[in-house]
This record gives structure tokens, sequence and C-alpha cells, in this order.
């Protein structure tokens, strides 16, 4: 049974997760669990790959140089979280105590096979518009205000970004 905060709920916030907690997490993602990648993994060679498990998990994992690392950092369906570092061995060891890191706490075989599954990861959809696609339409005419005091100076205020083809397909043309 993983560990839980033997205070009183309304401090459960305050808790952390444990290794072994998020190890049960990575072994119900080896299981057949749906989630979803922040990108693929083939953008990846250095850097982190984020993960939403369908039970409500969220991880972010390192690449190292095309492999697997080590789990970065976790957040529990209840909120509470997790950081590389923020659980030892023994911690009256100081500087000789070793991170306890939930990736490390898998077997071999289970590292491949998260590894495997990472590579084939689904990502979140992609957006509808990419910057490219999107023009700024510009300004509209100012308003001018007539009076006294500080509103009768001019305003401008921006339209909304169009996409290419449909500003393309409203502009007017001039003679």
């Amino acid at each position: 049974m993983p560990w839980h905060w033997p205070a009183s709920p309304a401090l459960r916030h305050l808790s952390r997760c444990c290794a072994a907690e998020i190890q049960h997490a990575l072994l119900a993602l080896l299981a057949g669990e749906a989630f979803l990648a922040d990108r693929p993994w083939h953008e990846i060679w250095w850097g982190r790959m984020r993960l939403d498990l369908a039970s409500g998990w969220q991880l972010q994992i390192a690449i190292e140089r095309d492999q697997l690392g080590a789990l970065l950092w976790a957040r529990a369906a209840d909120g509470r979280d997790w950081e590389f570092g923020c659980q030892r061995d023994d911690w009256t060891l100081g500087p000789d105590s070793r991170i306890v890191e939930p990736v490390a706490l898998l077997e071999l075989k289970h590292r491949q096979h998260l590894e495997l599954r990472l590579r084939e990861a689904i990502c979140w959809p992609a957006p509808l518009l990419t910057p490219d696609q999107a023009i700024f339409c510009g300004l509209v005419e100012p308003e001018v205000r007539r009076g006294k005091g500080r509103h009768w100076r001019q305003r401008a205020r921006p339209m909304a970004f169009w996409h290419h083809d449909a500003a393309n397909s409203n502009r007017q043309q001039k003679p």
C-alpha cells in the first residue's frame, strides 16, 4: 500500500506523492492505460516529454540522447505532486543519500517496454491554425471622441487574427 499523509485531509495538498505510487502509475501505463503526450518522441533528442494518463496522473519524463531518462515531475489526480530529488533513501545520510526515482525502480524489461510505448505515443491534437496560417488584419480606423478631459484621445483597437484563406476571400479590392 502506498504511503499516505496521516494528518487531516485539509493538509493533504501539502503532502507529496511517493515514488512507489508513481511506480504503480507507470505499471498501469505499461499494462495498457491510455495516455497522451505533448509531442512525439522523434521530435525530442534531449528534452522532456509530458504525459497525461487517463487515470489523471501527469508525468514529465526526461529524454536524454534519444533514450529514456529519469522522471522529473509528477502530479497525482488528487493534486499531490512529486519532483526529482524530493525523495531520498535516507535523509540522515546528508549528501550521501541517494535520490529515489520511480523509473529507476522499474525492472529493466519494464523500462524498455516504457520506452517503446513512449516512442509510439499519440500526441495531443495539433492546433487548427498554425502561426504561419494566421495573419494580422491590422487596426481599425481610430475612434475620435470630442469633448473635454482625458477621454478625448484617439483609440484604435486591434482586430482579430483571421485564417489566411478566409482573410483573402473577404478582402475587398480597391480600384
